[in-house]
């Protein structure tokens, strides 16, 4: 039997997450896989305090995840977490491996190790996609923010990558560079300068946004609530995140491994994903009783500007292509404006 496409599985996902179903029938669509939890830098915006130990996904455990994932609705893999995945040398490998399965795979770096021959390696191993994390669009701020990298050997590390892509022809991977900004930084936007160092090069989009506090963990970090609607955010309905040895904690902003639902080396997927914790967590998120749950009680994503039913609604045909429309016409006062999205023009 043939799977739905994805497009669709994420509709009958967001089906059951507005109905706050503490069982779905089908896992999954997207499973973030931590390649290692080691990093070569020491951000000031990340929330990792080293009570996790430090290790490197066991490629037979790997495949052992990857096999099951396409049976258990899984359609995307997020080849990241709490580290820098290119310090696993097998990450190609990881790629190439999730592509056979039928999956697509996306890696996020903080560019400092893409070099010439990595660079090449994903390219031959066929990533569908690589965001890097790149927080400055100066020296001054990007250093500042990525504590240990030179802001001049990324920026021609990110060059060198497209320039292979384009060379070859290629239409994936999907290349995007996500800067963070701080709230208290006067210049919200993304400096032409930085922008325009890639003109000719198929990059596909730089996107400025402020940092999350890491569910309250990173309380130095100025952050304010999206609205004031309560509703549980999406994860515990439409995601998994695997650590290196196995452990499924409790999602992706969960990189110190506070609350673990399962352990893959002994367990199924479903059999993490229904399982007795999780259904429960599901149930105290939909009673509003997230104050008990140490992973969500100072976490900012269970708030919404306005219902996420309507949201949901505007991503389906034909309320999809009807919304723009509306917009233009009708704008509502106080309209959240979307992310920044800059793409550089390709010659």
């Amino acid at each position: 039997m043939s799977r739905l496409s994805k497009k669709w599985a994420n509709y009958r996902c967001n089906y059951h997450w507005l109905r706050l179903s503490e069982r779905t029938p089908t896992g999954p669509p997207y499973i973030n896989i931590e390649p290692t939890n080691a990093c070569n830098l020491k951000c000031y915006t990340c929330s990792i305090n080293g009570t996790r130990k430090r290790g490197f996904m066991d490629l037979d455990l790997y495949r052992k995840i990857i096999d099951q994932a396409p049976r258990s609705g899984v359609y995307e893999v997020g080849l990241f977490l709490a580290g820098e995945p290119l310090l696993h040398k097998d990450l190609p490998y990881m790629v190439e491996y999730a592509g056979s399965k039928g999956l697509e795979s996306w890696v996020v770096t903080n560019g400092t190790l893409l070099t010439r021959e990595k660079s090449e390696a994903l390219l031959d191993a066929g990533v569908d996609g690589m965001w890097v994390s790149f927080d400055g669009d100066n020296k001054e701020d990007y250093e500042k923010m990525r504590v240990g990298a030179n802001y001049k050997e990324v920026v021609e590390n990110i060059k060198t990558f497209l320039r292979l892509k384009k060379e070859r022809g290629m239409t994936k991977p999907v290349i995007s560079i996500q800067m963070l900004k701080l709230k208290d930084n006067p210049n919200q936007e993304i400096d032409p300068a930085f922008i325009a160092q890639f003109d000719g090069l198929p990059l596909d989009g730089i996107f400025a946004r402020n940092p999350h506090d890491w569910r309250g963990e990173k309380n130095i970090i100025e952050h304010e609530r999206k609205g004031n609607s309560y509703y549980p955010c999406q994860v515990f309905w439409t995601a998994l995140s695997i650590a290196w040895d196995g452990r499924v904690l409790g999602c992706s902003a969960d990189l110190n491994g506070t609350q673990v639902f399962g352990d893959l080396n002994r367990q199924s997927i479903m059999e993490v994903w229904n399982s007795e914790g999780v259904r429960n967590h599901r149930r105290l998120l939909r009673e509003r009783r997230f104050r008990e749950l140490s992973l969500c009680a100072e976490c900012h994503a269970n708030w919404f500007g306005g219902h996420p039913r309507l949201f949901v609604l505007s991503t389906i045909p034909p309320f999809k292509q009807v919304k723009p429309l509306v917009r233009k016409v009708s704008p509502k006062k106080g309209d959240t404006p979307p992310p920044l999205r800059i793409k550089p023009k390709v010659k």
